[in-house]
């Protein structure tokens, strides 16, 4: 077993395939962050489409509203009127299921 230490004296204890996890997660998620940089309109993702991407990463549509109720993901309306889209940021979704899974790892 691996063992990463806080600064606060508590221990967390992470299989090699769990420390792998998360940096595989990391990775992807400066992916996102490189792509939000050079390209802040690609990073929009209308709701629909947000509940599309997250039932292909295996996450139920209102995973998206229990992420919205903790305050990791904020939603926003583009335009003024009723009809308008519903926009979610894809990096702000990725951080949040990010840190969803390392609380996982965490509260063991």
């Amino acid at each position: 077993m691996n063992e990463l230490k806080e600064l606060d004296g508590m221990e967390v204890r992470l299989e090699l395939f769990e420390f792998k996890n998360i940096c595989m997660d990391m990775a992807e998620l400066g992916a996102a962050a490189s792509e939000k940089k050079r390209s802040p309109v690609s990073d929009e993702i209308k709701q629909r489409e947000a509940f599309r991407w997250l039932k292909t990463l295996g996450y139920e549509p209102n995973f998206l509203e229990k992420l919205e109720k903790e305050g990791l993901v904020h939603k926003k309306r583009k335009g003024s009127s009723r009809n308008s889209p519903i926009i979610y940021s894809k990096f702000e979704i990725q951080s949040a299921i990010n840190a969803f899974k390392m609380s996982k790892y965490l509260n063991k």
